[in-house]
């Protein structure tokens, strides 16, 4: 019996091993097939990310992108595509149209119905080319916070032309204000006051009785008159004539010439070896009468540094190539070419390379001769001034009034989260008697321009402008023109976006204007942002504004919701995307290619005398101003159509003093956030910008 139960033992061991053996066989063929499955289906996911990229690019290359951030999400995408044809579903379910993002979410299937049946989410967000952004928001976009204070109060992307008086007016202690143009500065015999410094990646010439820290040219420096300039770098020449200075550095990558003494006039140094300056005039360019191009400097008559006239002279010169001397003085000099004295001029100490010639009665020239002397001057920068772009039809969703005139020429406004008024689309008619002018009404009779209310009750009708009487009209529509203009006291506060060109009249807004084409001002005109008025018109006890956004005395029943908390009493400043920092926006295209610059729609503001712009401008394409105006914000052009000509004349005024805390002028720029804006490169690429599995 002991053999039996110890055999019995030994096979119940035995069955117990094969048991285990094949279960475990089994659990690692199941957890291999599985591990398999999945990552079949990873793969299916992630091939299904590649097709919506490359849908995303197509739309894209087809000038679609706007139509497709206007779109209604989610969108049920049917991908095709070998290995994919029902086994991947994809959904685009979100857009951000200030990154100019899309998100999707996608999903990988494999063995369908089977056991190892596996499917695999993964959510990824694609952006635009040169979107920049972290999905949510890009660097200095709309909205964004911007990587560093902007203090470029003009910004402009193509040649800017100055005259008359341009003031800037600052806090003490604020950060030296900038004019940054992507193209040439020039000015006609005016003043410039308040501004610290002119980047340009063209050339600057300054005729005026105005000081700066710095000019910073791709091509060019030309000073003249009584203009002085503390620091001038050129990366090609440098010419400071006349009377004008630079007591502080002068680099050039090229040659420079100046005229004034040694008392006037600092270091200067001359590479005499510029680069990349393919794209700059020809040197002693001089441009048309009404060109807003700038002239240059003549071509050098000495490669390295001339001082030639008269009593010229610099506390110190150092170049890779020659100097010429009259009777001036340089107090240390070294050249790695030759030194030629004209006349009685004074070198107290330095060397150079080549020989020295002057007069023989000369005994004031001390410098020494070293063969082979290398003089090594350093490069200036580049200047890179970023490109941005603005579509009014890319920030049109966000708008509380959005004025338009339908295809029978009747005046319509769709009005956008408002208290007091009810979210949808509205007549903009006057009643057949009465004062009930630019009432927004659901019934009407007529038909065009001669559209007239029928609601009941016109009493308790709403108005969005209040006219200089109860009898006169507000709103008016030039179909001809395509303009809108509005002359009136007041209009409802918030962001108004007009379709076509806008002239804005008499009266003191609390708006940001947008036309999808130009805008311009006639007559006495005050726009207050939203931002610089915020909730009362007053901010920390300052009163900036005669009444506020929230609590408006024209319209004390109405108040955009997205920039007023009621019930907390406060100003949001953040809401809509920043496009409360801006008094005026104008500009359009209906496409992406931002290249065309023949498609793009308007965008040119004018600004006329006695206007008061309480914000920030931006034009999709060219500024103008011109007699008295004042400007309490920073304005930028985008050259994003065809050329005119950027001006400022008569009087124009930036008032930075004492800015309410509510507004930014440099920040939330509506338009392509990022670096540069969006790429306008045909073959860039949208790109991953993030994922990950659901």
């Amino acid at each position: 019996m002991a053999t039996v139960l110890l055999l019995l033992l030994v096979g119940l061991t035995l069955t117990v091993m094969v048991l285990g053996s094949s279960a475990y066989l089994r659990q690692q063929q199941v957890y291999t097939l599985s591990n398999h499955a999945q990552t079949q289906a990873q793969l299916k996911a992630w091939t299904g990310a590649e097709l919506v990229r490359q849908y995303l690019q197509h739309v894209r290359q087809q000038g679609q992108w706007t139509q497709l951030m206007g779109a209604t999400f989610p969108q049920t995408l049917t991908l095709q595509g070998e290995g994919v044809d029902g086994v991947v579903e994809a959904q685009l379910t979100a857009v951000n149209t200030t990154a100019k993002t899309v998100t999707a979410q996608i999903v990988g299937m494999t063995a369908q119905g089977s056991p190892a049946e596996a499917r695999v989410g993964l959510e990824v967000v694609y952006a635009l080319p040169g979107s920049g952004g972290n999905g949510e928001e890009g660097t200095g976009g709309n909205g964004g916070t911007p990587a560093q204070p902007d203090h470029r109060v003009i910004t402009f992307s193509r040649n800017l032309k100055l005259g008359g008086s341009i003031n800037v007016l600052q806090d003490a202690g604020a950060e030296a204000y900038e004019i940054s143009v992507i193209g040439d500065v020039s000015t006609d015999g005016n003043s410039i006051t308040g501004v610290k410094k002119i980047t340009s990646t063209g050339s600057i010439r300054i005729g005026s009785g105005s000081s700066f820290d710095e000019l910073h040219a791709n091509c060019d420096v030309f000073i003249d008159g009584s203009v002085t300039a503390k620091t001038i770098n050129a990366r090609r020449n440098a010419c400071v004539l006349g009377g004008a200075s630079v007591p502080g550095v002068l680099r050039a990558n090229g040659s420079a010439k100046l005229e004034s003494g040694v008392s006037q006039n600092g270091e200067v140094y001359a590479r005499v070896n510029p680069e990349d300056v393919g794209a700059c005039a020809a040197p002693g360019y001089s441009p048309p009468w009404n060109s807003a191009a700038a002239s240059t400097c003549t071509a050098p008559a000495v490669r390295g540094v001339d001082l030639s006239a008269g009593s010229a002279g610099a506390r110190q010169v150092q170049t890779a190539g020659d100097v010429t001397l009259a009777s001036g003085t340089v107090t240390a000099l070294t050249a790695q070419g030759k030194l030629t004295v004209n006349s009685d001029a004074t070198v107290a100490g330095g060397r150079v390379g080549g020989t020295v010639s002057k007069p023989n009665w000369n005994n004031k020239i001390n410098v020494q001769v070293t063969s082979g002397l290398v003089v090594d001057v350093s490069a200036v920068a580049k200047v890179e001034v970023a490109k941005e772009t603005f579509n009014a039809n890319d920030v049109r969703h966000l708008a509380n009034y959005v004025f338009f005139v339908n295809a029978a020429g009747s005046k319509k406004v769709v009005v956008r989260h408002v208290a007091g008024i009810q979210d949808g689309e509205y007549f903009l008619a006057d009643y057949d008697s009465g004062p009930y002018k630019d009432r927004l009404c659901t019934k009407v009779t007529g038909s065009g321009s001669s559209v007239r209310c029928a609601d009941p009750l016109p009493a308790q009708s709403i108005t969005l402008c209040k006219g200089y009487s109860e009898y006169n009209s507000c709103f008016a529509f030039n179909s001809k023109t395509q303009t809108w203009s509005i002359n009136g006291t007041s209009a409802a506060p918030g962001i108004a976006w007009f379709q076509g060109n806008l002239e804005v009249g008499n009266g003191v807004y609390y708006n940001t204007f947008i036309a999808s084409s130009n805008i311009t001002t006639a007559g006495g005109t005050s726009v207050y942002a939203p931002n610089y008025a915020g909730y009362s018109g007053r901010v920390d006890g300052v009163q900036y504004a005669p009444t506020g956004v929230c609590e408006n005395s024209y319209f004390p029943g109405l108040s955009p919701t997205d920039l007023c908390d009621k019930a907390g009493a406060k100003y949001l400043q953040t809401g809509l995307e920043g496009l409360g920092n801006y008094a005026m926006l104008a500009g359009s295209r209906s496409d992406e290619n931002y290249a065309d610059l023949a498609s793009y729609v308007g965008g040119n503001i004018t600004l006329g005398s006695s206007a008061y712009i309480y914000g920030s401008v931006k034009a999709g394409n060219e500024f103008t101003s011109g007699g008295s105006t004042t400007v309490h914000g920073y304005v930028t052009a985008l050259a994003q159509g065809t050329a005119a000509k950027n001006s400022m004349g008569g009087s124009t005024t930036f008032d930075l003093r004492n800015l309410p805390k509510t507004m930014d002028p440099g920040g939330g720029k509506p338009g392509t956030p990022g670096t540069g804006g969006e790429s306008t490169d045909p073959n860039a690429q949208v790109q991953v910008q993030w994922s990950r599995y659901l």
